[in-house]
């Protein structure tokens, strides 16, 4: 409802990232043309719904209120922060609603009141003309925390409009105190949740400070500790090394004892290597024992692998023997042949030679067996040889 010609503007400015608890901000403009019936017919109208919806919060919300003029001079808009809670805000919106509602009725009756204004003014001037005494009635519109006061406006009326007017500025002139009234408690409220703010603001700062200062008594302290760790593994140190020297004396100590000991117990100690010596003497018999036994076992062993060898030197000797005898039988067959095939070719010469000397030699030639073959001598078999164990 934004314009030139209205009476007021009523504007409910939510940023579109508002947050949950934020401060909602009711804009109300004020046009520096009206005049005071107007002037207290919307504050009638409109103050009295606005403080009945800002009665309704809790008390425990603040209220602020502001009042600025325009950059052209011609409006004065009233800012009313009102700060609600997230829960509220279904109520919040019908609330909206309900005064953009009052807004728009109050712009019907600024209309219905502009039309009987200029219906009066037109009637007046017929009837009376310029007769009638013109009165003045400049109504005076104080407003809170000290601003500037409305413009008058001057018209003409009748004695009727004249009454109506007067309980217009009355009743308006009742708004505004409950206004102021209201405005002061809102204003005390906002002063006491300021205190209240700033002995928690002061109360946090000195808890910081108290913890700052903790802070550097604790890093104080981690630093003194560090150092004695430092000093502690200095400490560490010289005693580890302190330790090592002590062990080094510790293990000449154990030699020097053990001379000791082995001087002082020399005796004990020859017994003890004679016992030793002993034992050792009686484990080398028993060893030597046990090596003579292996010893015969391995000489059985090779008397049966030497009698074995000279019967086998034996059987390869009637074999040699056999074989030679073989040959020297081949070899007399051979002479045997040899002398019969030179016969025969003696006796084919003679039969061609002689023809009545063939059947002679046929006769030959068919008995052979007449001729006897010597037979050579066979050798004599050799001894066999056994080893007998002793």
């Amino acid at each position: 409802m934004n314009g030139t010609g209205n009476w007021c503007t009523l504007v409910d400015v939510h940023p579109e990232d508002q947050a949950a608890g934020s401060v909602d901000i009711l804009r109300l403009t004020l046009q520096g043309e009206l005049t005071g019936d107007e002037l207290q017919y919307i504050a009638q109208k409109a103050g009295r719904k606005t403080y009945a919806m800002v009665s309704g919060h809790s008390t425990g919300h603040s209220l602020a209120s502001e009042l600025v003029e325009s950059h052209d001079g011609h409006e004065e808009i009233i800012k009313v922060y009102l700060k609600g809670r997230s829960g509220d805000k279904m109520i919040h919106e019908k609330n909206i609603n309900q005064l953009k509602s009052e807004v728009q009725y109050i712009q019907e009756a600024r209309n219905c009141l502009q039309k009987l204004r200029e219906d009066i003014s037109s009637k007046l001037d017929r009837d009376l003309g310029d007769s009638l005494h013109r009165q003045e009635i400049q109504v005076v519109l104080e407003k809170p925390n000290g601003f500037s006061q409305s413009p008058t406006a001057l018209y003409s009326s009748p004695p009727e409009v004249d009454t109506c007017i007067n309980e217009d500025v009355d009743s308006l002139r009742k708004t505004v105190q409950n206004l102021l009234a209201k405005l002061q408690e809102a204003e005390r409220q906002h002063q006491s949740d300021r205190v209240a703010f700033e002995v928690t603001l002061s109360r946090y700062q000195r808890e910081a400070e108290q913890s700052n200062v903790a802070l550097q008594r604790e890093e104080d302290r981690v630093e003194q500790k560090e150092a004695e760790v430092g000093e502690l593994q200095r400490r560490l140190l010289g005693m580890e090394t302190e330790h090592q020297a002590l062990l080094a004396k510790v293990r000449e100590g154990e030699v020097a004892l053990e001379e000791l000991r082995s001087n002082n117990a020399d005796c004990q100690a020859e017994r003890e290597k004679a016992a030793t010596l002993e034992k050792e003497v009686a484990g080398l018999r028993e060893k030597i024992h046990h090596l003579d036994d292996m010893l015969k076992s391995q000489q059985r062993k090779v008397r049966q692998m030497i009698e074995q060898l000279q019967n086998s030197k034996a059987v390869i000797q009637s074999k040699d023997a056999t074989i030679q005898e073989l040959k020297e039988k081949i070899a007399y067959l051979e002479a045997e042949n040899l002398e019969m095939h030179d016969r025969m070719e003696h006796l084919i010469e003679k039969q061609i030679s002689h023809g009545n000397f063939s059947t002679q030699a046929r006769a030959k030639t068919e008995n052979p067996g007449s001729i006897r073959i010597s037979k050579p001598p066979s050798p004599k078999p050799m001894p066999v040889i056994r080893v007998v164990e002793t």
